[in-house]
């Protein structure tokens, strides 16, 4: 009898897949018990882990109407987005598109539709279509399949706040609160406990998930804006597993909302951005405390398009002008931390109409020098090295049927939430297995990866 699959040594079967693309782990659990039980073991979560990369993880957006989709963009081969020395005759980027969701929120409602008649059944799903209303009543819309049903818009859409080694941060659509915290390789997720009622109003103008690499813990933050003359801004922790926020004292940052929330070393980042003046905000999860940040290496913003982001390990600005795009990061390494310029693209030189102008979002940089950005509007990665014959390698990501898309650098994980959370009581709870019936539009589109030979038809400004 000839050698099977099954009599290959545990240690090179995990070395093997390990280095498989997500989506192909996960499907190598249904091959065999064996299989199963190796992949499903805690050790090899971590061992996963420590080697996995960030890749981007897109989400398409249109208030309209509701999706759970996001996509994680893998390579197929060991080049992956690396793209020095393209053909640019090859027009098909070989890349995965994994797809993965969201959870619902209150989906308690959503079946209770269901059971009462509300929202029926195809012989296969149930579709559901939210059209915008004002908030505080419903309507009745047609489902695609002919049948009715009552809903309050985006009462059951979550926003998506940050990404934090492998876990994604979700809030509230209205209010933008956080209320939530899954991993979608997993499946698995938790819903946050409500934070303190405050004697006088409030408004969130930031939060974002961390890690504390002392204590071991995750953390997600909130920054308030009492709604008075002279506002305060209330800083809230909670850490994940327990029950409750506490206070951390007062935010030292202005009225503007907090974009760009990113983690990187145990601190937590915020960029604001105000006309014509930007900053960055930082807390150390650590000592729980706000912390001072070099200005930002530029004076005014002056129109300029910013972004931030984690870069290989280091916090980074991306600041996108006419015909400019300039990355610095931040340089830890000294006894004082300051930016430095990593990368300057010369855009169009001056033919302004065959660029596209808008937030270029860093995703990955490459040893060869090599730099990945995401651009929103465009719906489309758009790579560059300094060496090769063409600036800039477009990768437009086709099938999408929203009006824009986001993009966050995500490291996929198999590690169980059950094996991080501090405490025990929290209740643990599974994306694939609550509303499995409940499909929602935009859940059976297919995305694909198209290479772009330029932009020159868009008048983007």
């Amino acid at each position: 009898m000839g050698a099977v699959i099954t009599d290959v040594p545990e240690s090179v079967l995990q070395d093997v897949i390990i280095k498989l693309p997500t989506k192909s782990i996960i499907m190598c659990k249904s091959v065999c018990k064996t299989w199963y039980s190796l992949i499903s073991d805690p050790a090899f979560a971590k061992l996963h882990f420590a080697q996995a990369e960030a890749y981007p993880m897109v989400r398409p957006v249109d208030r309209r109407s509701v999706s759970r989709n996001l996509y994680l963009v893998e390579p197929e081969d060991s080049s992956g987005f690396d793209l020095k020395d393209h053909d640019c005759n090859r027009c098909r980027v070989h890349m995965n598109l994994s797809k993965y969701k969201f959870p619902l929120c209150h989906p308690e409602e959503l079946l209770n539709y269901h059971r009462n008649g509300i929202v029926m059944p195809t012989k296969r799903t149930v579709c559901i279509k939210i059209t915008q209303i004002d908030e505080n009543n419903y309507n009745l819309v047609n489902c695609s399949n002919g049948f009715a049903y009552i809903m309050q818009y985006d009462h059951n859409n979550y926003n998506l706040v940050n990404s934090c080694n492998g876990l994604l941060c979700l809030s509230y659509f209205l209010g933008n609160h956080p209320a939530a915290v899954c991993n979608p390789i997993t499946g698995e997720f938790i819903n946050l406990p409500r934070g303190p009622k405050h004697e006088k109003a409030v408004t969130l103008i930031g939060s974002g998930l961390g890690f504390s690499p002392r204590t071991n813990e995750y953390k997600v933050m909130r920054i308030l804006k009492e709604r008075t003359p002279d506002p305060n801004k209330v800083a809230e922790i909670h850490t994940l597993g327990t029950g409750s926020w506490k206070s951390v004292g007062t935010a030292p940052c202005s009225d503007s909302e907090l974009s760009f929330p990113t983690c990187v070393k145990g601190m937590l980042y915020w960029l604001w951005h105000k006309w014509p003046c930007c900053s960055v905000i930082s807390f150390d999860l650590d000592t729980e405390e706000f912390l001072s940040v070099p200005s930002v290496p530029f004076g005014r913003v002056d129109g300029g398009e910013m972004s931030m982001g984690d870069l290989g390990g280091s916090l980074c600005l991306c600041k996108a002008e006419s015909f400019d795009i300039n990355v610095w990061v931040m340089d830890d390494s000294g006894s004082q931390k300051l930016w430095k310029k990593k990368v300057s693209i010369r855009t169009a030189a001056g033919i302004s109409r065959i660029w596209p102008c808008g937030v270029y979002i860093p995703m990955k940089y490459f040893e060869n020098d090599g730099l990945l950005m995401f651009h929103p509007g465009l719906h489309a990665f758009v790579y560059h090295h300094p060496g090769n014959h063409s600036p800039f390698i477009y990768l437009q990501l086709r099938g999408i049927k929203y009006s824009s898309t986001e993009a966050i650098s995500h490291v996929p994980s198999f590690i169980s939430l059950k094996d991080i959370l501090v405490g025990k009581d929290v209740e643990i709870l599974n994306i694939n297995s609550r509303c499995a019936l409940l499909k929602l539009p935009g859940e059976t589109e297919a995305l694909s990866l198209v290479e772009e030979n330029s932009w020159k038809d868009y008048n983007v400004f």
